[in-house]
């Protein structure tokens, strides 16, 4: 009983518990509804879920990778983070390319939809009023050569 627990454990030996508890508020309180998880396409393999891949991107961003080798990185080695964004762990996870494609065809739309929703669930609980916009002008520079 005892080395059954341990091995369920094992997965909070590579990533915190408050990550853990971070995520997983985070995309608890996360309303994808306007993204279709499974956009119906040609026919084959149904493909993963593009409210998964959307998440991992979230992680990319929190984690403030600049590769999605990186990425890629973080979630084989934090399983219990890539099952929080909604990956099958006992299957492998999307190649570099699947999470390429997907951001390439990403629509605007869906971005401005989830914002969208994101402030409506905000100020229906009451965390801002929506009285006020506030915009970043911050320059940013890019990385070419």
């Amino acid at each position: 009983m005892y080395q059954l627990q341990l091995l369920l454990n094992i997965p909070e030996l590579f990533t915190s518990q408050s990550k853990i508890d971070f995520y997983s508020s985070m995309f608890e309180n996360l309303d994808l509804s306007s993204i279709p998880e499974f956009p119906s396409s040609s026919p084959g393999r149904k493909g993963y879920s593009h409210h998964a891949l959307f998440r991992a991107f979230i992680v990319m961003k929190a984690e403030r990778f600049g590769t999605i080798s990186d990425l890629l990185d973080y979630l084989r080695n934090n399983l219990i983070i890539a099952h929080l964004c909604g990956f099958d762990i006992s299957k492998p996870l999307p190649s570099y390319w699947t999470f390429r494609r997907f951001i390439n065809e990403f629509s605007y739309d869906y971005l401005t939809s989830i914002f969208q929703n994101q402030v409506n669930i905000l100020k229906n609980m009451g965390i801002i009023s929506g009285e006020s916009i506030s915009m970043d002008s911050t320059p940013i520079k890019a990385n070419t050569s």
